[in-house]
């Protein structure tokens, strides 16, 4: 089980785990920050994560905490601040279960480009391949050549689709990258 793996980039240290219960707010409040911050990157808006209910959001983490098929990985300060995240969901149908969703990556913005998006990616990967048993690992990705599609090809993943006009904000439109990493 992947727990407290500390490195240290630009003479910070940095702590990788698995959230549990009691980074629900953390959680929360992270992903408030991200659906205000970077509205095109995200399914989901922020007017409508705000407006829904705790329990709802409450369901949803607990759901997600089921260590290794799906989970949320979290970089925190030594202090235990959240500064990024990012999560993973395995597919259940015996058809798909080859396969395994990251979504909802984060990290806010004051520590972009310390090394924490490679990170958690490559904590995730492993953790795909070796406790997951998942062969590949599918990511969307928007908008088209923004920053963050660069990130994952560096990363390895390759595109393999583009899902047009998937989003919509206000009277724009917003396309996917669908890319994919085997493991």
């Amino acid at each position: 089980m992947l727990y407290n793996i500390i490195s240290q980039e630009q003479q910070e240290e940095f702590i990788y785990r698995l959230l549990e219960e009691e980074d629900f707010v953390a959680f929360v409040t992270m992903r408030k920050e991200a659906f205000r911050n970077e509205p095109e990157a995200f399914g989901s808006d922020y007017l409508t994560y705000s407006a829904t209910h705790m329990i709802d959001k409450e369901h949803f983490f607990e759901k997600v905490l089921n260590y290794p098929f799906s989970f949320v990985l979290g970089s925190f300060t030594l202090d235990n601040v959240l500064i990024g995240m990012v999560g993973f969901s395995c597919h259940t149908s015996p058809k798909r279960r080859h396969k395994a969703i990251m979504w909802g990556m984060y990290v806010k913005p004051e520590y972009r480009y310390h090394g924490i998006g490679n990170h958690l990616v490559e904590i995730i990967t492993l953790s795909a391949k070796e406790d997951a048993r998942c062969e590949q690992l599918l990511i969307t990705v928007s908008p088209p050549e923004s920053f963050a599609h660069k990130f994952y090809e560096e990363n390895g993943f390759v595109r393999y689709g583009v899902e047009y006009r998937a989003l919509k904000l206000d009277d724009e439109y917003v396309d996917e990258v669908l890319m994919m990493k085997i493991l």
